[in-house]
């Protein structure tokens, strides 16, 4: 989004992961300190003040890069910071709207009253508190931005809060460039492209087992996964991706067929999405999906599951089909419709590329978050 703003907004990020091999000059990689511990205390010292910090807070603040990011924000305090915007998780807001005297917008991005179940993390003995710290800081932000009309829905009624001050503006997402648009290529082997997470949040059982289906009526399409290999608990044990397959997928024709890319840079997955017949995404819940807005900017043509926020972002029918959720039935059969009426597959990727320059270009986007920041400001 960055890339979107006009000269007068100048942006500085803060992230815990930078991307290897990237660099930008408005990041500050909290990773740097938290590895170096003498670093942090240097700087801690010269231009940054302790927070005192109660003891669930340390508590729910376990990564260390929460901890720094907290020291670094509230040190810019009073340096010609006009707002803050910062991700509900952890409840970091809080602690930034007691400590520091610019309005504080929140992200939603996961809150963990949802994501925390979907993963079968409830029992946890830090669900509950970070649920309660998350949803204290949402209240007590001065706005709250919102990838997606779902997850905002969803918060409002967990918490019982109306979120007067609360705006729907998606993710941005670059538009791709014509020599990575998709391009349907009959005489290939065809292959289908699933990019994110193995874990259930993002359904990677439901991908197996939907190709597992395609499989058997199609003998030669084949499934490519890139991404991190989370694992998911199927009867009280947990699974790899390896595991998965070898206990679901019977059929050894099937498993040949089925090839697991890891962590893959951007233009490896640019190349795929390219040459891949379809892109799947198998997700019980998204309060936005990158993943699934880069394959629409693509042009790939998508199956994606009818649940949170992937419903704003695909019009069934127009720039990709929706899937019954967790159906991995309803999915085999969609991604069967697309792979054969080539027509309707160049309609689709056709939509979803102007539908995405529409909606998700950084400076679409943008124009819509300095109106938000504005109106914040003046209004503090």
């Amino acid at each position: 989004m960055v890339a979107g703003f006009d000269e007068d907004v100048i942006a500085h990020i803060l992230t815990h992961q930078m991307g290897i091999g990237k660099s930008d000059i408005s990041a500050i990689d909290l990773s740097e300190f938290v590895e170096e511990r003498d670093l942090v205390n240097k700087l801690i010292d010269k231009v940054l003040y302790r927070i005192k910090s109660q003891a669930m807070e340390k508590k729910l603040c376990q990564r260390r890069w929460v901890d720094v990011s907290k020291r670094i924000i509230t040190g810019m305090d009073g340096l010609g910071l006009d707002l803050i915007e910062v991700e509900e998780s952890f409840g970091l807001g809080k602690t930034l709207v007691e400590q520091i005297n610019v309005p504080v917008v929140t992200r939603l991005h996961g809150p963990w009253f949802i994501n925390g179940p979907i993963m079968q993390l409830e029992h946890k003995n830090d669900f509950e508190p970070r649920v309660e710290a998350e949803g204290i800081a949402i209240k007590l932000s001065h706005a709250i931005t919102a990838p997606s009309q779902a997850v905002l829905d969803d918060v409002r009624e967990y918490y019982n809060h109306p979120l007067p001050n609360a705006k729907v503006i998606p993710n941005p997402v670059p538009p791709v460039d014509d020599d990575h648009l998709w391009q349907n290529n009959p005489d290939s082997v065809p292959f289908v492209l699933i990019v994110g997470r193995f874990d259930l949040q993002k359904g990677g059982d439901l991908a197996i087992n939907a190709f597992n289906l395609l499989a058997q009526e199609n003998l030669d399409i084949k499934l490519l996964f890139v991404g991190p290999d989370r694992g998911l608990n199927i009867d009280g044990r947990k699974l790899s991706f390896e595991q998965y397959v070898d206990r679901y997928v019977t059929k050894q024709s099937v498993k040949d067929r089925i090839s697991f890319l890891g962590h893959c840079d951007s233009d490896k997955i640019k190349e795929l999405r390219q040459k891949a017949a379809v892109t799947m995404m198998t997700s019980r819940y998204e309060t936005f999906s990158i993943s699934l807005a880069e394959a629409l900017s693509a042009g790939s043509p998508v199956v994606a599951t009818n649940v949170g926020a992937i419903k704003e972002l695909v019009t069934d029918g127009y720039n990709g089909l929706l899937a019954e959720a967790g159906s991995a039935e309803s999915i085999a059969e969609k991604v069967t419709e697309l792979i054969n009426d080539p027509k309707k597959m160049k309609m689709l990727s056709k939509n979803a590329i102007e539908d995405s320059k529409k909606r998700f270009s950084p400076s679409v986007v943008a124009k819509q978050t300095v109106q938000l920041y504005k109106s914040v400001i003046a209004n503090f």
